[in-house]
């Protein structure tokens, strides 16, 4: 087994604990991006899979201690891979409790690639900003009882510099969700147009920096997640703020 590389493989896994402190373990197939980035893999396959065929081959010879964070869950002839972070405990699948669809929406949101780029933007700023902020003064448009509204949220808000953050991934406008009609009587990706044109308009009445984000500036997957390199990631939000960082 090339040592070298199980050697890059446990740095990148430190790594992304590192840069994902609330992440107490992680499915090997789910740290791939970072692997391919840090030029570890070529390419994923299988969801995982020329990770794993490295593991197996460690598990063979028993030298698995090799990866000191990688947790083996044995299920018959079946064998689940995870990495765990140090200190952590990693809770098997069997014993978990449920947890309501409010909890699996939050878990879901903290890992986001919106929740990265945010937190990459506080250390950066010095500031931590309110997620999914919302003003008296930005409003979407009537219900369908045509009395009621709902404040837009913003993705994110500092207070300290007077700033807003939006942040734009690339949409599937082929996608149903996308073609589905809304309370304006247009579909979500019209809408979207709608709002994000509405919240520029308000929030420069109201003397609020408005800074917009498009997940296309940094390197993202096939699937248009981002790939997380932290080092790059870094530098393109550098330049994003070159002015607040005078």
């Amino acid at each position: 087994m090339n040592d070298e590389k199980i050697a890059s493989i446990n740095e990148a896994i430190t790594a992304y604990f590192k840069d994902n402190p609330k992440v107490e373990w992680i499915p090997v197939k789910e740290i791939m991006p970072q692997l391919i980035a840090a030029g570890i893999f070529y390419k994923d396959e299988k969801k995982g899979l020329p990770l794993r065929k490295i593991l197996r081959a460690l598990d063979k010879d028993n030298d698995l201690a090799k990866i000191p964070l990688l947790h083996a869950e044995r299920k018959g002839v079946d064998t689940y891979w995870y990495f765990v972070r140090e200190g952590a405990k990693y809770v098997t699948k069997d014993i978990i409790l449920p947890i309501s669809n409010k909890q699996q929406a939050a878990l879901k949101r903290e890992n986001s690639d919106e929740y990265y780029l945010i937190g990459l933007c506080n250390e950066l700023l010095n500031e931590k900003a309110i997620h999914q902020h919302t003003f008296n003064f930005l409003w979407g448009d009537y219900h369908k009882d045509g009395k009621t509204r709902t404040k837009l949220p913003l993705d994110a808000y500092y207070v300290g510099l007077n700033t807003v953050v939006e942040l734009f991934e690339k949409e599937d406008e082929s996608a149903d969700e996308e073609k589905a009609q809304t309370i304006s009587n247009m579909n979500r990706s019209e809408q979207r147009k709608k709002y994000a044109q509405r919240k520029r308009e308000v929030l420069e009445e109201k003397k609020i920096h408005l800074m917009e984000i498009d997940y296309d500036e940094f390197e993202c997957n096939k699937e248009n997640r981002l790939v997380r390199n932290k080092e790059a990631d870094v530098k393109v939000l550098e330049e994003i703020f070159k002015d607040f960082l005078k």
